[in-house]
């Protein structure tokens, strides 16, 4: 084991100054490559690259924020291409996959922050009333997803005119869009 931990110290040397995204990275290629069990060894290293990113003083305002691992799985073939490119002596092309990973699981946490505040300020500027109520059916629902404003005829108890004004104020608030048949919609909190 104590080739493998030179190896680590050289990868990791802390007399540089080497971010610590960069150095859960490199743990989770050498753990991986360290680690005895084939069947395993992808939590193992990924439990400890994330405790090396959690317990660094310079990421803790965004320790809880991340999670690639669901962002390995949608590229599951790249994580092993690249993986198999560090363990031949290549590490760069790992670093960058788990860059990308580690951005696109923090742009995600960013836009359901994003969503939650206009969803927030949305309601706030409805009050009360059907166009709320409404509101936080859609609120529930994806952006880009297609509702038919029946749902709200037979959920309300509102005349017509009242569910068609109140669908004008969602669109007006830029929440939902026309979709394309009569009485169809498009969620659009975020777009």
């Amino acid at each position: 084991m104590t080739g493998h931990e030179n190896q680590y110290d050289q990868q990791v040397n802390l007399q540089y100054k080497i971010h610590p995204l960069l150095i859960s990275g490199i743990t989770h290629h050498i753990i991986g490559y360290i680690h005895p069990f084939p069947d395993g060894n992808g939590r193992t290293a990924r439990a400890f690259s994330t405790l090396v990113a959690l317990i660094h003083p310079d990421l803790s305002t965004i320790k809880d924020a991340f999670s690639v691992e669901e962002f390995f799985d949608k590229r599951i073939e790249e994580y092993y291409d690249t993986l198999m490119q560090a363990t031949q002596g290549e590490l760069k092309p790992f670093l960058m996959f788990y860059l990308e990973c580690i951005n696109a699981s923090l742009m995600k946490v960013l836009k359901e922050l994003q969503r939650y505040d206009r969803i927030k300020h949305v309601k706030e500027l409805l009050g009360k009333g059907h166009a709320r109520t409404m509101f936080e059916i859609i609120a529930r629902m994806e952006d880009g997803d297609h509702f038919h404003r029946q749902i709200f005829d037979d959920m309300l108890s509102a005349s017509a005119s009242s569910i068609a004004k109140s669908l004008s104020k969602l669109k007006e608030l830029n929440v939902i869009k026309s979709g394309e048949s009569r009485g169809e919609y498009v969620i659009s909190i975020l777009d």
